[in-house]
């Protein structure tokens, strides 16, 4: 499948233990595949990748690339801080059936932009699949240079880009100037409708694991150039998006996809359930949207 669609980056979850609940994670991703999702992005930001060990890390990607029906694939995220370990994780995934590799470049320490070439350069010879570099400098501490995604782009190193800056200018930043066939998606799910009508390939929206529908029909209304319904459908995940920000990041997450859906999840620490005040933060922006979000919540 192209490297365009919605793609989902799907939570990890844990047994009350905060052992690798596979079952747990079976069940989550079927799901989201069974509303139409085009692609299921594991261990990324929102799957707490720092927090899954390297023994899990492939009994994960097994169990999500078995959960998928359909048209669904999966994308496996392998940034690492070091290159020797990220072309480990991109080697291991194409293994267990990955259709992309998503990797952030290294993160902690600041490496040169010749680095970070080197880096990307040998993670696409290690594979044969199609390597998306992740642009977020909040967590990896710098942001990706466009100029330097473009030239690996035309060089065939790159075949497209994730773009979680925060912002509609960066995102066209990669959009403009990149070669044919470059796949730019923007990672925030506020930026999706705006994105696309840029020029984007589709988008990778965290909302989707709350509310998979809405943003399936979101993405598609954007691709398909109906503007009225991509605006009205974004307006609504802009809601949610609120109600998401009102709670710590990733674990509000699992929280609303087990109050609006059923979802059984689980936490790792310190990535912890919420407390009550939190909750309550959460429930005061989402109670007023929860009418127009339920019928996207029926199957």
């Amino acid at each position: 499948m192209a490297l365009g669609g919605l793609s989902v980056p799907l939570p990890t979850l844990f047994g009350p233990d905060g052992a690798l609940d596979l079952s747990r994670n079976t069940r989550f991703a079927r799901t989201i595949s069974e509303a139409g999702a085009d692609h299921l992005f594991v261990l990324g930001s929102l799957g707490e990748f720092p927090s899954v060990t390297d023994a899990e890390r492939p009994r994960l990607v097994d169990v999500v690339v078995e959960s998928t029906i359909g048209s669904t694939d999966v994308w496996v995220g392998c940034g690492a801080p070091s290159t020797r370990q990220a072309v480990a994780y991109a080697e291991a995934a194409e293994l267990a059936g990955a259709a992309a590799i998503v990797a952030v470049p290294p993160y902690y320490l600041r490496p040169t932009p010749e680095a970070i070439e080197r880096y990307y350069r040998a993670i696409h010879d290690a594979i044969r699949i199609p390597l998306c570099a992740y642009n977020i400098p909040s967590l990896v501490g710098y942001p990706l240079d466009p100029g330097l995604v473009h030239r690996l782009a035309r060089e065939g190193v790159l075949a497209g880009a994730k773009d979680t800056a925060g912002s509609l200018t960066s995102v066209a930043a990669m959009i403009a100037g990149a070669p044919e066939g470059f796949s730019v998606l923007p990672g925030d799910d506020a930026l999706a409708a705006s994105a696309i009508e840029s020029g984007a390939k589709g988008a990778v929206m965290g909302t989707a694991n709350v509310v998979p529908r809405l943003c399936v029909e979101l993405v598609a209304a954007a691709l398909g150039g109906n503007r009225a319904r991509a605006a009205e459908l974004q307006s609504l995940v802009d809601a949610l998006v609120e109600a998401i920000h009102a709670g710590p990041f990733p674990s509000v997450d699992k929280f609303l996809a087990n109050r609006l859906r059923g979802a059984e999840v689980g936490y790792r620490s310190p990535y912890d359930p919420l407390t009550a005040e939190e909750e309550a933060r959460v429930l005061a922006r989402l109670t007023p949207i929860e009418d127009r979000l339920r019928p996207f919540l029926k199957r």
